[in-house]
């Protein structure tokens, strides 16, 4: 099962260092959602997938891209965050990809040299602490429901620990 899911992952790269949607998305992969702008949380969790199953399809070189794009692009993310209707910002970004892709861009850090972890785990905890509210809680997507403040809160939490790990890794 883990060759094909390999095999997928890989054939849902693209050459502009985003990832295909789905699979059903190869026939359309110009759709905005498949665009670097639109793929940033997939981008980092599918790196750092291929990474860890050591697939000759990504290096490390393209993690770091996908982690400067997504500090580059981090406004379409933004967009996305907290929109009641999936996909309905720009580039079909859906607010689920928020904490998810930057939990993932925190795995991401791990895999870097020591010298670089600390840069990118500053901006990185940056990001997450500025939307922290005021009971305590993170939440990107979809407040009608009851499970948005805990997986939030637990993506929010677990990337920021991982920033920290990295900081202390100078």
């Amino acid at each position: 099962m883990l060759k094909s899911c390999k095999r997928i992952v890989e054939k849902c790269r693209l050459g502009n260092n985003a990832y295909l949607y789905s699979w059903g998305h190869r026939y359309r992969p110009l759709h905005p959602v498949n665009m670097p702008q639109g793929s940033l949380g997939r981008t980092q969790c599918c790196n750092d997938a291929l990474l860890e199953w050591d697939s000759k399809a990504v290096t490390l070189d393209d993690a770091r891209r996908g982690l400067d794009d997504l500090f580059k692009l981090q406004g379409f993310l933004e967009c996305g965050r907290k929109r009641p209707i999936p996909h309905e910002a720009y580039y079909y970004v859906s607010g689920y990809f928020y904490y998810f892709g930057h939990y993932y861009a925190a795995r991401l850090l791990q895999r870097l040299p020591a010298a670089e972890r600390a840069a990118f785990a500053e901006k990185l905890a940056a990001v997450i602490r500025k939307h922290q509210e005021d009971d305590g809680c993170w939440w990107d997507y979809n407040a009608i429901w009851d499970f948005h403040k805990p997986y939030g809160t637990a993506f929010a939490l677990m990337t920021l620990l991982r920033c920290r790990e990295a900081q202390s890794t100078r």
